[in-house]
């Protein structure tokens, strides 16, 4: 029978841990122990996670992959989540996210992609500037309308973005949309041209992307619409300068 090893003294197993600790700082090439609040900030930022590139690390999707809520998640793979600048003063809310965003990964992505782009660019914005997600973040079928009972559900997780991002202004494109904000079931056509309240922020609804694709007659209406989005925003932005001072 062999003889059994001594267990280690909890001393010597402290010191082996140290040990090790040492020799990886010195092929780091540190020299010496240098314990300043830098260097000790620095140290510890090597075992954190990279948060920036994780679109889930903010809390706000970290539920989507187990809701069982909605009726409308069949697969992780259908959400779409926010995405942009989230410190933008202007927010983007669609309704339903597409099967070209589930594709590329974002909203608004395809032809009502493109045509937010050439809206954006009217507004001297780029995408980079704004926050732009969906009321509704899974991706439908061809023609399938989300339930109200949906769009209710999904609600909590589009509040949670907005308060977020905490824009000045937020442009709600198409009724889903409109309805998810304002909780209502009043039409469009009465909504838009109008500002509207929404936890203290600005909200204009007005047509979508997709709906002018195929109504290209309104989209005359629609640009009067953003045009009041870009007076709001600069009346704002001096508001805030004077505060500042």
């Amino acid at each position: 029978m062999k003889n059994k090893k001594p267990d280690k003294h909890p001393v010597d197993a402290i010191f082996e841990g140290l040990t090790a600790h040492l020799k990886f700082l010195s092929e780091l090439g540190c020299a010496g122990m240098e314990c300043s609040d830098k260097s000790l900030e620095t140290i510890q930022s090597w075992g954190a996670a990279e948060i920036k590139e994780n679109r889930f690390s903010s809390g706000i999707y970290s539920n989507f992959i187990k809701c069982r809520d909605c009726s409308l998640l069949k697969d992780p793979k259908q959400i779409v989540c926010g995405d942009g600048n989230q410190k933008a003063r202007l927010a983007i809310v669609g309704g339903v996210a597409s099967p070209d965003d589930m594709q590329a990964g974002k909203p608004y992505s395809g032809k009502a992609g493109d045509l937010l782009n050439k809206i954006l660019v009217a507004m001297n914005l780029t995408r980079d500037q704004v926050y732009i997600t969906h009321a509704v973040k899974c991706c439908l079928p061809a023609n399938q309308k989300p339930k109200i009972t949906d769009v209710n559900t999904c609600r909590s997780y589009l509040d949670k973005e907005l308060r977020l991002v905490k824009p000045d202004v937020i442009c709600a494109f198409g009724e889903i949309a409109a309805m998810s904000l304002l909780e209502t079931s009043v039409p469009l056509s009465r909504l838009r041209g109008y500002f509207h309240d929404y936890r203290g922020m600005r909200v204009m609804p007005t047509y979508s992307p997709e709906y002018l694709i195929q109504n290209t007659e309104a989209k005359r209406v629609v640009w009067e619409d953003l045009k009041q989005v870009i007076g709001e925003m600069e009346i704002l932005a001096s508001v805030n300068k004077r505060i500042d001072r």
